[in-house]
């Protein structure tokens, strides 16, 4: 049997976050929505993820801050950062984070399949820590 890939997905805007967990599950990836920093911290030691897919701005805290709390918890996975906001201090953040690849919304949802196999490969092999050039 294949191996199912797993992934968190978090994003404030519910119906946003269903229709890229419906394309994922095409793609065959077993997904999770969160819908707040919160929900997501709690959520991604019981669902263990391969990979996180995280909204930049939710209502109770920024990515960063899910994402330190998420490692804090000792999970290892890589993240792939979407954002509308395409500011130097994001991108500079994500890259000291660790967060190897950034959507800048609106993006396809190719693009999106693409750097999370990508995030996911990059991070198997060692390399998933710099912010590869947009």
């Amino acid at each position: 049997m294949p191996h199912t890939r797993k992934i968190l997905i978090v994003d404030d805007e519910e119906i946003f976050a269903d229709n890229l967990k419906n394309y994922c599950a095409r793609c065959g990836w077993d997904s999770l929505v969160a819908c707040t920093g919160k929900l997501a911290v709690a959520a991604a030691s019981d669902f263990l993820p391969e990979v996180i897919l995280l909204d930049y701005r939710l209502p109770d805290m920024d990515g960063f801050d899910v994402l330190e709390a998420i490692r804090a918890g000792q999970l290892r996975c890589p993240c792939v950062l979407m954002t509308g906001h395409p500011a130097e201090t994001v991108r500079a953040g994500a890259q000291r984070h660790g967060i190897g690849r950034i959507l800048y919304k609106p993006f396809s949802l190719s693009d999106m399949d693409a750097a999370l196999v990508a995030a996911v490969a990059d991070f198997s092999a060692g390399s998933g820590s710099a912010v590869p050039p947009q």
